[in-house]
């Protein structure tokens, strides 16, 4: 089995980040995703019959991941215009940029709590749409991203049982795991404060930044 490629690390490293970030969302900011917007969107399904079950923040995280996805998009067509193929190494180093910058938004909030006040709102709103960005860089990234979306794991898991080369299957696997161990690191931060599993979140989206600049100077 060949040694996988810098990207096939970046994309494995972006899914674990994913598992961070929705262990800060969902834990720490309420029942909400901020990457996954099929758990939001059931959950204002969910929300249409059963009154209980919180809509508005599934709602919001919804509508800022759209934004994000909108203006990631123009963002990384200025980038492919200006740097050529180093554009997902830029367009990451910008996503990891901005986490840092929800890191610090998150500031002052508790690491769990029952309630969504204005504060938790900014921080949803923030990491949901840097999460739309990082999809339609995924997406934009084409053929070279593969069967990696990082921010889902159905497809992958299911390609684990198809009759595919061993490297394709490993790849698969490690991004199913990638998934898991990102969520429980995330959880386990989370207990020191929603700020450190986020910066955690931002500096190995740097990394896989890095990775994607060596895999396209390789």
């Amino acid at each position: 089995m060949r040694r996988p490629s810098h990207l096939t690390v970046a994309l494995v490293l972006l899914t674990a980040v994913t598992g961070v970030v929705e262990a800060v969302s969902f834990i720490g900011l309420g029942r909400v995703f901020t990457a996954v917007m099929t758990g939001n969107a059931l959950f204002v399904g969910f929300g249409v019959i059963e009154e209980p079950e919180p809509v508005v923040a599934p709602m919001v995280a919804l509508a800022a991941f759209s934004a994000g996805a909108f203006i990631g998009h123009r963002a990384n067509n200025a980038l492919i215009r200006r740097t050529g193929d180093r554009w997902l190494s830029y367009a990451l180093y910008g996503e990891g940029a901005l986490l840092a910058v929800a890191a610090l938004l998150a500031l002052g909030l508790p690491s769990q709590a029952p309630h969504l006040s204005p504060h938790r709102f900014t921080v949803i709103v923030a990491v949901s749409a840097i999460m739309g960005a990082r999809n339609v860089t995924i997406l934009q990234a084409g053929s070279r991203s593969r069967d990696m979306p990082t921010t889902v794991v159905t497809r992958s898991l299911a390609g684990v049982f198809m009759i595919v080369p061993p490297e394709t299957r490993f790849r698969r696997l490690t991004t199913v795991l990638a998934m898991v161990l990102g969520a429980a690191a995330g959880t386990l931060l989370l207990r020191l404060h929603p700020t450190v599993p986020l910066l955690l979140a931002a500096a190995a989206v740097a990394a896989a930044g890095r990775l994607c600049g060596r895999n396209v100077s390789r």
